[in-house]
């Protein structure tokens, strides 16, 4: 009897190899045996996608209404600004008096500082804005930095910021160009400042109205006279002598009226403990405040508070 012709579509099956024995880990999975360090990619910090801008430096124009003077009021602004002068000439205007900033300058005004910009015709350059959060992850000076022929050094990194809309791995590359600002920066604020100029007159006047409003918001968060006149672009001395022309007193005493007036205001509110207004206003205790009170009206803070 003859074996019936195959199918063209049948494969004949081969003899099937004998298999190894499998060989089972008995091995846990979560084993103590040493392993390869996993380094985690935590070294940059993440910015956020809204936390850079870069603009034309012909294009930034910031504060408020202009001054008799003509010389525009400052503003305060949220973001940290670095602006870079590469032709032409910026004016920066602080309480203290308006600076123009030609080629090569290089100007951080943390964010918080009241100032104004007017870019002067035939003004090049950028101006970098960060986010105020930058500052907790970056060592970003906490004052005013001017550095005259430094502007070369931040070039590439504002460039490369200025194109990250194109480049697929913006975040990366933003967060390691912003670091290598911030060192340049650092390394600039550790310069020598410059002295800069005391304006009198109707600038001082202004500078005075400043170092109240600021002083005010300030209170209670041991600021010093020279950490104040700094943040508003003064020297200690220039603001002294500012507050002693139009307020007739030194810049302390200033600072000491101010805390005054505003610890009797408090205390005609029985809703603010002792312990609290003094903890708000910087003073050291309950202590410290009656003694203040005593050498400024002749009674403690607790007297004062069960006459009003």
């Amino acid at each position: 009897m003859s074996a019936e012709p195959s199918r063209p579509d049948e494969i004949p099956l081969m003899p099937r190899p004998a298999e190894a024995p499998l060989t089972l880990r008995t091995e846990p999975a979560n084993s103590p045996q040493p392993t390869v360090p996993v380094t985690p990619f935590a070294g940059r910090p993440r910015l956020p996608e809204s936390g850079l801008r870069v603009l034309p430096l012909d294009s930034f124009v910031w504060g408020g209404a202009t001054w008799a003077g003509g010389l525009r009021r400052g503003r305060t602004r949220g973001d940290h600004c670095l602006i870079r002068v590469t032709a032409g000439t910026m004016r920066i205007i602080l309480p203290s008096g308006a600076v123009d900033h030609g080629a090569g300058s290089v100007v951080f005004i943390p964010a918080g500082i009241a100032f104004a910009a007017e870019p002067q015709p035939g003004v090049r350059g950028q101006v970098l804005l960060m986010a105020r959060q930058m500052a907790e992850r970056l060592s970003l000076p906490s004052r005013i930095v001017v550095g005259a022929g430094v502007s070369d050094a931040f070039s590439a990194d504002l460039a490369a910021l200025a194109a990250r809309a194109h480049d697929p791995i913006a975040a990366a590359t933003a967060a390691c160009r912003v670091e290598l600002i911030a060192t340049s920066l650092e390394r600039l604020a550790a310069r020598p400042q410059a002295s800069r100029p005391e304006l009198p007159g109707r600038d001082s006047h202004a500078l005075v109205q400043a170092y109240l409003d600021f002083a005010g918001r300030e209170m209670g968060r041991g600021r010093t006279i020279a950490d104040l006149a700094d943040a508003l672009g003064a020297t200690a001395a220039g603001l002294d002598a500012a507050c002693r022309k139009h307020r007739g007193c030194s810049a302390l005493d200033l600072l000491y009226e101010l805390r005054l007036d505003r610890a009797r205001a408090m205390l005609a509110d029985p809703r603010h403990s002792l312990s609290q207004i003094a903890e708000e206003l910087g003073f050291t205790g309950v202590a410290h405040m009656n003694r203040v009170f005593m050498a400024a009206t002749g009674r403690p803070a607790e007297a004062f508070r069960r006459l009003n």
